[in-house]
């Protein structure tokens, strides 16, 4: 058998061993082997003969197996359909697998097989209980799980998602179940923060920015109604949530929210997303951990906190109009809650990562009529999801061949590097497919279901992860006074200190309280004495500046006065002066007007004289002829 040579990115084959040695197919049960060992030992000079092994049986190996690996839970759900003409005739249900067959042609019926199939009748809670309640467990060792909503778009991806206020959909109850869950051992105040890849204590300054940015998140809220507390009554009379009773634990909830638009990571809970002013982020890997380079981490003490931080995000998702859907997602959004938990007497932490991924829906442009910005955006959205094909193509096709595995392409999409870890493995992974079943959308539904139904074939290989012990001063002597035979006898000493330390505590918070009631009386009645002095010192300037003003006044009129009189003498001088020579004027206007009618009387008689002349002229020409 030729040599190997060792590669990092191919993996060796499962039937060879690290030194190139065959491995055997049978399972053999050490245990049972090393008993009968020690059997035959004792017993070797009576029975040397039972040295035999017991392998496991055949049965019970395959049941182990099929118990560590899990398939990808895919879900069916069919959004109800508007118009008369039924879908019975392109799609039928039979238990869980969906036979899909076109009408117009006679091509051979298909038939998809899934984990659940919801048919239109199905309610939210149903579906939650059925695909999402099991997965969300806090069990030690869990890394958390993702869900995803597939499907075309118009589908009802983000309904099943998000849902309304009647009918919250997956994420209002995934937040409810975790915050009713651990209703005992959620701490008001963020000790505890998942800073990349690892878990780091917070100082008092970090505490207080923490707080302050989830009330500014709050006055920032837009739409801002009573719709969680609605919301919450609603999911706890369709869930009943078990409340876990450990008093040593302590749960620190954060949440973070991004979208992916046109192939670029954008933080949602970012204070310039809501103006937006926003940067692409990068995405980094830590020990094969994907993970945002300085994403919003939000604190959320309460279910209404991650509620109203979730409505925050939506504020500035990306949403747009095609032929298909009036308001469709035109990018993935992804929602973060991390579970981060701390035992008081283990002094163990576990933290949780539960992602919720709202895909953009796969699209034709022969049916959205998508151009220029649409028209790119959906290029994108198509290149994505044909990326998270491949990737889910490549796991199965490793899982099902013996040769060398292939390399994931979990690097070539944004998308999928953000969820290599369900991808790979690593986490737990559920999937519901969104389905419009009509025959306008048949071709575009056989790709949703093909995509799906490698989905479904995948197998989960999740290996339990090792919880991190913190090994200090404090939990060396901590666990040195736990073993010690004292420390029984004392714990029942421990606990009357305790509680009589509690009664202490609540007497002196009693008359804290009381003094903190009587010192705000205090100062609401000094409040009231200032006021009233500010009020009478405020009259009293009013007044002086009244009075002030008045004197001012009858200044300034006594002086335009004596302005107006200087202004207007010289020029009463000027008037008298032009009276004068007005007046001389008019008399000798008055003398020429008299000489004229001199003149017209003298005018006249000379008119008369050469008219008498004339006319004794004329008398004379007569006798001379």
């Amino acid at each position: 058998m030729k040599r190997a040579l060792p590669s990092f990115l191919h993996a060796r084959e499962n039937s060879v061993d690290r030194r190139m040695r065959p491995r055997p197919n049978t399972r053999v049960n050490l245990e049972s082997l090393m008993s009968n060992d020690s059997q035959s030992s004792s017993s070797r000079s009576s029975s040397p003969s039972h040295r035999s092994s017991s392998p496991i049986p055949p049965e019970s190996g395959h049941q182990e197996l099929a118990k560590d690996n899990e398939t990808v839970k895919v879900c069916l759900r069919l959004r109800p359909h508007l118009r008369n003409n039924p879908y019975k005739a392109a799609f039928r249900i039979h238990e869980n697998s969906l036979l899909a067959r076109n009408v117009d042609d006679n091509s051979t019926e298909r038939q998809y097989t899934f984990s659940e199939i919801f048919d239109d009748t199905v309610s939210q809670a149903e579906v939650y209980d059925r695909c999402i309640k099991p997965a969300m467990r806090n069990i030690s060792g869990e890394r958390g799980a993702t869900f995803l909503t597939y499907g075309t778009s118009g589908s009802g991806k983000t309904y099943t998602l998000l849902g309304n206020h009647a009918n919250p959909g997956i994420v209002p109850r995934a937040i409810e179940q975790v915050f009713m869950e651990n209703a005992n051992c959620i701490s008001p105040h963020p000790g505890l923060k998942v800073d990349k890849t690892s878990v780091s204590f917070l100082d008092d300054d970090s505490v207080c920015r923490e707080l302050k940015k989830v009330e500014s998140m709050k006055k920032m809220l837009q739409y801002h109604d009573a719709g969680h507390s609605r919301m919450k009554s609603i999911i706890r009379k369709e869930h009943d949530f078990q409340t876990s009773k450990d008093p040593d634990l302590r749960v620190f909830i954060w949440v973070s929210f991004v979208e992916i638009y046109n192939e670029n990571v954008f933080d949602l809970l970012g204070q310039d997303s809501i103006f937006g002013k926003r940067k692409p982020m990068k995405i980094l890997s830590n020990e094969g951990n994907a993970y945002i380079k300085d994403l919003s981490c939000v604190f959320a003490g309460s279910s209404e906190d991650a509620y109203n931080i979730l409505q925050f995000g939506l504020q500035s998702a990306t949403y747009g109009s095609t032929d298909v859907n009036s308001n469709s997602s035109r990018s993935h959004s992804i929602f973060f809650m991390t579970v981060v938990s701390y035992s008081l007497a283990t002094q163990l932490i576990n933290y949780s990562v539960y992602k919720f991924c709202d895909l953009a829906g796969s699209e034709r442009l022969k049916k959205t009529g998508n151009f220029g910005d649409r028209l790119k955006e959906a290029q994108k959205i198509n290149t994505s999801l044909m990326v998270l094909g491949r990737c889910l193509e490549t796991v199965h096709k490793n899982q099902k061949s013996k040769k060398l595995a292939e390399i994931v392409p979990v690097r070539d999409s944004k998308l999928t590097m953000l969820i290599q870890s369900a991808l790979l493995g690593k986490e737990k992974l559920s999937m519901i497919v969104n389905l419009y079943p009509t025959e306008e959308y048949y071709d575009e539904n056989l790709n949703v279901l093909n995509f799906s139904s490698i989905a479904k074939q995948i197998v989960l290989q999740r290996k339990p992860t090792q919880r991190r012990d913190r090994t200090t001063r404090y939990s060396f002597f901590l666990a040195q006074a736990t073993s010690s035979p004292s420390a029984k006898i004392d714990w029942n000493q421990l606990m009357v200190e305790n509680e009589s330390l509690k009664q202490e505590l609540a007497y002196e918070s009693n008359v804290y309280r009381e003094q903190l009631a009587d010192k705000a009386l205090e100062i609401q009645q000094l409040k009231r004495e200032i006021f009233d002095q500010e009020l009478q010192l405020r009259n009293e300037l009013t007044d002086d500046f009244e009075s002030y003003c008045a004197q001012r006044e009858a200044t300034f009129q006594t002086r335009l006065k004596q302005a107006r009189e200087a202004a207007v003498l010289p020029y009463k001088l000027q008037i008298t002066n032009l009276n004068a020579k007005i007046e001389h004027l008019k008399n000798v206007i008055t003398d020429m007007e008299y000489e004229e009618d001199e003149y017209e009387k003298k005018l006249k008689a000379y008119q008369e004289e050469l008219q008498k002349y004339r006319e004794k002229e004329k008398r004379t020409r007569r006798l001379s002829l």
